[in-house]
């Protein structure tokens, strides 16, 4: 009797290929969902626009030669300004539903405006107003990654396999 070990070892490869493809198309679709359920919880919890939060989340995808995914996250504070319009209220300034005491808008020699504050009495030590994502945000995104992650990307592996196979 005779077995051929050749179609055997060739079948194999073709097998560790389908899984690799079904891996990395796996790791993508979760760190899609990552990026788009990190950046809806962080816009609701700091009353942000959504298109502002997913702008900082930036995604490196997996292919089969690298089988890990990298989201790189810029959790540096965003300028009062960007979030929105700016209205002139009695006690300050307001953009979007967020008010500030004592700010005001003002465009600088450079040109670039802002909501700023003054840092003392006097009229000229001011600083522009920014609003912090760091803590809550980067608690959000380690909890979804900590307890979530993991059942999402068991689920688009095995719809991966099925579909692959």
């Amino acid at each position: 009797m005779r077995i051929n070990t050749g179609s055997i070892i060739q079948s194999i490869d073709a097998e560790r290929k389908k899984v690799e493809k079904a891996t990395v198309s796996a790791l993508n679709k979760t760190a899609i969902w990552l990026k788009s359920k990190a950046a809806k919880e962080i816009s609701e919890e700091k009353k942000i626009k959504l298109s502002l939060i997913r702008k900082r989340l930036r995604i490196f995808k997996a292919k089969t030669s690298r089988l890990e995914v990298l989201i790189r996250a810029n959790l540096y504070d965003i300028r009062a300004s960007t979030i929105g319009k700016i209205q002139k209220t009695r006690r300050g300034s307001k953009v979007g539903k967020h008010e500030f005491m004592g700010g005001f808008a003002a465009v600088m020699p450079k040109g670039n405006s802002g909501i700023f504050k003054r840092e003392g009495r006097t009229a000229l030590p001011i600083k522009e107003i920014k609003l912090p994502l760091e803590p809550e945000a980067s608690r959000i995104i380690g909890n979804l990654v900590n307890y979530e992650v993991e059942e999402v990307f068991t689920k688009f592996f095995e719809r991966e396999l099925s579909y692959k196979g």
